[in-house]
C-alpha cells in the first residue's frame, strides 16, 4: 500500500472515530481539546511513516528489467557507397525511469554488471530485439542485426544452445545475427572456441573495437570473423594525418585480408564518410546517416 493511500485511509477512520465520539465528548470541551491533541500527534507521526522515500537507482533498474521497463533503440548500419543502403542495425539498449528521466547506459551498464544482473539483461536484450525485429529477420531482404554477449555468457555452451534454439523456433535464419564480441575478448583462448561454434551454427561474428587489443593477421583469420567494426578513436584521429591515419590503413588492410567487411562507427560528418571510404571501409554506422531511433521507426525506414 503507496504512503499516499496509507495516509487517505487514516484520515478516514479517524473522521469516523471522530463522529462516532462526538456525542460523548461534546459537553466535555477539555476531552474533546485532549482528544484532538493526540489525534493530531498520531496523524502526524503516521503520515511521516507512510510517505514513500524514493527507490536507489539500482532497485529502480532492478524493476524495470522484471516489469519491462526498458527498450531498445536500434541504429542503421549503411554501405558507404552512394546508396548507403541499410545492412543492419546495432541495437542499444534504453531506460527511462517511471518519473520519466533518461538514463544513460554509461550509468547503468556498470551498475547492472556489479550487481550480477549481466546475465538477466542480456536474455532480456536478447527477447527485445527479437520481438521488435524477427518480422523484418525473416523477411527477404538481406540485413543482419548484432547482439553483444557478456564474454562468460558467451562461453558457456548451455547458453549459446539456448540461443541457437530460441533463433530457430522464431524462424530466423541464423546469418540474419552477428554475435559481437570485442577484441580484447576475442582474444582470450577460451573465448575462441565459443566463436567457432557459433560459425559452425550459421551465425555470422562481428569483433568490435578492434584495434586496441593488439591482434595480429594470424589470430584475426583464425576467427573468420563477418565484420571488423574499427575503434571510434581511431576514425576520429584519421583526419590528422601522420601516424593514426597510417594506423587506420593497416588496420583495414588485416581486416580485408580476412575478408571481413569492415565498419566504421561514429561518423557525424560528410568529411569522415568520405575519409572512411577513401579508407577502404565498406560500412558505416554514425549520426551522419541515422541516430539511434525506436524499432518502429528503423522498420518503417526499411520499408522506406
Amino acid at each position: 500500500m503507496s504512503g499516499r493511500l496509507k495516509l487517505k485511509l487514516l484520515v478516514f477512520v479517524i473522521a469516523v472515530v471522530l463522529g462516532m465520539a462526538a456525542p460523548l465528548i461534546g459537553s466535555h470541551p477539555n476531552m474533546l481539546l485532549a482528544f484532538g491533541a493526540m489525534i493530531g500527534i498520531i496523524l502526524g507521526l503516521v503520515a511521516a511513516l507512510a510517505v514513500e522515500r524514493p527507490e536507489s537507482l539500482a532497485k529502480q533498474f532492478t524493476r524495470a528489467i522484471e516489469e519491462g521497463g526498458l527498450s531498445m533503440a536500434y541504429q542503421p548500419i549503411v554501405t558507404l557507397d552512394a546508396n548507403h543502403t541499410i545492412i543492419g542495425a546495432e541495437p542499444l539498449l534504453r531506460w527511462t525511469t517511471q518519473v520519466g528521466d533518461a538514463v544513460s547506459p554509461v550509468d547503468f551498464m556498470p551498475m547492472a554488471k556489479a550487481m550480477g544482473l549481466g546475465p538477466v539483461l542480456n536474455q532480456r536484450i536478447i527477447e527485445m530485439v527479437l520481438a521488435d525485429l524477427g518480422t523484418a529477420l525473416k523477411g527477404e531482404r538481406e540485413i543482419c542485426v548484432t547482439l553483444n554477449l557478456e564474454p562468460d555468457e558467451f562461453a558457456d555452451l548451455t547458453k549459446r544452445e539456448a540461443l541457437a534454439a530460441r533463433v530457430t523456433a522464431a524462424g530466423i535464419p541464423p546469418h540474419r545475427i552477428a554475435i559481437e564480441v570485442t577484441e580484447v575478448d576475442a582474444a582470450d583462448r577460451q573465448i575462441r572456441p565459443a566463436i567457432w561454434d557459433m560459425k559452425q551454427r550459421g551465425f555470422r561474428i562481428s569483433i568490435d573495437d578492434f584495434g586496441i587489443g593488439g591482434g595480429d593477421s594470424e589470430y584475426l583469420s583464425s576467427l573468420n570473423p563477418d565484420l571488423i567494426k574499427l575503434n571510434r578513436r581511431f576514425v576520429a584521429l584519421s583526419g590528422n594525418g601522420g601516424p593514426v591515419a597510417g594506423l587506420v590503413a593497416e588496420l583495414v588492410r588485416l581486416a580485408k585480408k580476412c575478408n571481413a567487411r569492415i565498419v566504421l562507427v561514429g561518423i557525424e560528418s560528410q568529411d569522415v564518410a568520405r575519409r572512411a571510404s577513401a579508407l577502404g571501409a565498406d560500412l558505416g554506422q554514425g549520426y551522419y546517416w541515422h541516430k539511434p531511433m525506436p524499432a518502429k521507426e528503423f522498420l518503417e525506414l526499411l520499408r522506406g
